[in-house]
């Protein structure tokens, strides 16, 4: 990754408000967030960034490191699938029509 492309993502993060410290890495993002619990609030925060600014083909990746998280960015195909709303559209339908055939609707 370009280093002036890891320099906007550190400065973005930093500047969130949402991190105690940031640091990069051969390209992954290290964060130690101020409350751990929102991290999928960050994950998508730095996604919406990272699309909007730098790659609108790409995607981010979050792992949890001890207490810091981790984030890779990434190809699109590449992405975990956390933010696809229409997937989890598919699994409550087929809940749901499983539940009916159990009772019998």
């Amino acid at each position: 990754m370009l280093k002036t492309i890891e320099n906007k993502l550190e400065k973005f993060a930093k500047i969130s408000g949402l991190t105690e410290r940031v640091t990069i890495s051969h390209g992954t993002l290290y964060a130690l967030l101020v409350q751990p619990k929102r991290c999928d609030f960050f994950h998508k925060v730095m996604r919406d960034f990272y699309k909007e600014n730098i790659n609108p083909d790409g995607g981010v990746n979050m792992y949890a490191v001890g207490d810091e998280f981790a984030f890779d960015f990434v190809p699109a195909d590449a992405e975990a699938p956390v933010f696809t709303d229409e997937q989890e559209s598919e699994i409550d339908v087929a809940l749901n029509l499983e539940i009916d055939a159990k009772e019998g609707k």
